[in-house]
């Protein structure tokens, strides 16, 4: 009993090796020889990559190109008169908008303005209203009251585009606060009393005069750093420069290897047109053979008449012997007709009308024996033989021979200028290689003159830097020394009292005020870019819909002639192989084609392949246990991974579902380890990340293999109901 069950066991839920290669390799036999299905599944390996690059791309920087979101600037207000000064803060507001280059400005009237937001060529509206001056000056006075400048915005247009630019009035709100604290300050510093012509006349100067020279140093020192920058430039220009010259005579001795390459199929073409017109010479001697056993045949017929109705016996004899020759001819045009075939098929099918012609004469000879048979029998029958008989197998005879005869006189048409006509191809192909590479080996010394002047000019530059960065050094000296004679003089005992002055600005106090403290950023695992943070959400996102992709448009069920647990490994094994190389595919793609910066990028490759491994067996089990059915839930579970991973927005900030199935979703580990790769690896989250796939591929690997025979017994009748119908499939 023991040993019945073992056995049972081992049917039921061990696979046999030896089976699941048998599968895989049919399948990727069937890929490698049929060009239709190779071609589609080349496109289904390329298809999900480009679903992940355009999104990445989408995404790579939209926040830096909003130059091209139209605002309109509706300017209406009007002059305000202050202690003396005629005041505008509107145009003021105008003036440096044009010289910000952050969104595309428009200034308008108010009528224009309305118009383009309600046709969408506006995305908003800032209005500065009449009395926008004469409301922020009205901080000097007892009755205040804050200026407004109205925001209108049209949301249907792009509900992203709404924020981007209410962020741009927001900004403007902070330049305005900025600009109506200096007007206020330097208006009370004016207004007050007891400053000497001293403070008045010398400090100031002397003030501006250290920020210019410190301004100065600061240029100088960037100039500086810029020289040392354009110095390690020119070091690394001069590398290229010699990895130029080494690549350009490697590009030299391939262009030698590729004329010698093709001077050898130019000789392997003439050795096959000297073999092709020997095989069509022995074809034509074959079918004058036959046209000979016709000949023969046809003199037969014809002497039939002479037998006359009581030579019965001897005329059975005569067409028995005419139907054996022409068998024997049959036998002869069936095998030439093999040959065609076989020179054919390596020559692009320029045969076709010659083989079906001869297959066409193979066809009326055996129909002509039937006839001759047929005759016989009726010689047999009435024990005579009749003129009207005679005469049949004449007509039989001659036209079998006609038909051999007329594909004789169209042999050259139907055989010969073919072939002629693809050697001729092949020359001219060789011809057109020889020229191409001919006119390549011309650019080489015009390369190779480009790369020498280059250096010579790069070493001169880099002598050029050398003498700037010493002029720099003693031009920063001697600023230096003047910032020191400048402070010498401020800290002079008779300015002390009005440096005490001066220290009291209100607009140094009221800066201070407006931000008492400044917070410093500090990232611990630095992205380079919005694309590359996109990238693990979009990337793992691929991978999932192209293993949906390939288990509907492919096949997840193999022979019937195999066990249940063979055709479940089998095929699995495949998909595997096909889902393996979507992943690379994305993941190289992302690194190389669209520049997607990774701390790890091998890692990023490997991790990406994990999860298309645990996606496939996952998806798999599903379409082949379920059939239909587990097509849909592959695409509900696709729906709800795709707003539970935390793949674009924080998890925290969705509904409480998603929230909920966070952790039992394998989007969130797959995204979570490709983030570890790109901006760099906490080794207890990996290694959890990395854990989760695996589990994710092992329940299902372990459901598939325990009762997937059981599930597709009792799915047979629905998977029945869905192939009787012409709406699903």
């Amino acid at each position: 009993m023991k040993k019945i069950l073992n056995k049972e066991f081992k049917d039921r839920y061990i696979p046999d090796p030896s089976k699941v290669h048998e599968i895989l390799y049919k399948d990727c036999q069937e890929v490698l020889k049929n060009r239709l299905i190779a071609l589609i599944i080349v496109a289904l390996m390329i298809f999900p990559s480009l679903y992940a690059w355009f999104n990445i791309e989408a995404f790579w920087d939209p926040y830096g190109n909003t130059k091209n979101l139209s605002v309109a600037i509706v300017n209406q207000d009007q002059d305000y008169e202050y202690k003396n000064q005629r005041l505008n803060f509107g145009n003021d507001i105008v003036k440096n908008l044009k010289e910000n280059k952050s969104l595309d400005w428009h200034f308008v009237d108010s009528k224009m303005a309305i118009e383009g937001l309600n046709t969408g060529r506006y995305y908003a509206i800032l209005t500065i209203p009449k009395d926008f001056t004469e409301s922020l000056m009205s901080v000097t006075q007892v009755d205040v009251r804050k200026a407004k400048i109205i925001y209108t915005t049209n949301e249907k247009t792009n509900a992203i585009a709404e924020k981007i630019t209410d962020q741009g009035a927001n900004k403007l709100q902070a330049k305005i606060s900025n600009h109506l604290i200096q007007i206020i300050s330097k208006t009370s510093l004016g207004a007050m009393g007891g400053i000497s012509n001293m403070s008045d006349d010398i400090n100031p100067k002397l003030t501006a005069m250290k920020t210019s020279l410190q301004r100065l140093d600061a240029q100088l020192v960037n100039s500086k750093k810029l020289a040392e920058n354009n110095k390690n430039m020119i070091g690394d220009l001069d590398k290229s420069l010699a990895s130029s010259k080494t690549s350009l005579d490697a590009m030299k001795n391939t262009i030698n290897s590729t004329k010698k390459i093709n001077d050898d199929i130019a000789s392997m073409a003439t050795d096959a047109t000297s073999s092709i017109q020997s095989t069509s010479a022995s074809i034509k001697a074959a079918l004058r053979d036959v046209d000979r056993i016709m000949d023969s045949s046809v003199s037969l017929a014809q002497s039939l008449s002479s037998i006359g109705d009581q030579g019965a016996p001897q005329a059975i004899a005569s067409i028995v012997n005419i139907r054996d020759k022409i068998d024997q001819a049959a036998t002869r045009v069936n095998s030439i007709s093999q040959v065609l075939n076989d020179i054919n098929v390596v020559n692009s099918n320029v045969l076709n009308n010659a083989v079906t012609r001869l297959n066409n004469e193979y066809k009326s000879l055996t129909d002509a024996s039937s006839r001759l048979a047929y005759l016989i029998d009726q010689v047999n029958t009435s024990n005579s033989m009749s003129s009207s008989i005679a005469q049949d197998v004449v007509n039989i005879v001659g036209e079998s021979s006609e038909g051999i005869n007329n594909f004789i006189r169209d042999f050259d048409d139907l055989v010969t200028r073919p072939l002629n006509m693809v050697n001729g191809n092949v020359s001219t192909v060789t011809g057109d290689i020889r020229a191409m590479v001919d006119s390549t080996s011309q650019l080489y010394p015009s390369v190779n003159s480009f790369i020498n002047t280059a250096s010579s000019l790069n070493s001169r530059v880099g002598s050029s830097i050398t003498i700037l960065e010493i002029s720099i050094d003693i031009l920063r000296g001697q600023v230096s020394d003047s910032i020191k004679m400048i402070d010498e003089i401020q800290n002079n005992k008779d300015l002390k009292a009005f440096n005490n002055v001066i220290k009291s600005n209100i607009l140094e106090r009221a800066d201070f005020i407006k931000n008492p403290v400044e917070i410093k950023e500090e990232k611990m695992y630095k992205v380079a870019n919005y694309g590359s943070s996109m990238a693990p959400f979009y990337s793992v996102l691929a991978a999932w819909v192209g293993v949906i992709i390939l288990s509907t448009i492919l096949s997840t069920e193999p022979s019937k002639e195999y066990r249940s647990i063979d055709r479940y490994f089998g095929r699995l094994s495949f998909f595997l192989i096909l889902s393996i190389i979507q992943s690379m595919i994305i993941s190289t793609g992302d690194l190389f084609i669209l520049g997607v910066t990774a701390k790890e990028p091998v890692l990023f490759i490997l991790i990406l392949m994990l999860c298309s491994m645990a996606f496939c067996v996952l998806i798999f089990t599903l379409v082949s246990c379920f059939n239909t059915l587990g097509k849909g839930i592959a695409m509900f579970l696709l729906v709800i991974q795709i707003g539970g991973s935390g793949g674009t927005f924080p998890v925290q900030m969705t509904p409480i579902f998603f929230r909920t199935i966070n952790s039992v979703i394998p989007f969130t580990y797959g995204i979570n380890a490709c983030r570890e790769a790109i901006g760099g690896v906490y080794m207890p989250n990996l290694v959890n990340d990395i854990g989760a796939l695996l589990v994710f591929a092992l329940i299902p690997l372990v459901f598939g293999v325990m009762f997937k025979e059981k599930i597709n017994d009792r799915m047979e009748p629905l998977s029945e109901k869905f192939e009787k119908s012409f709406l699903i499939h």
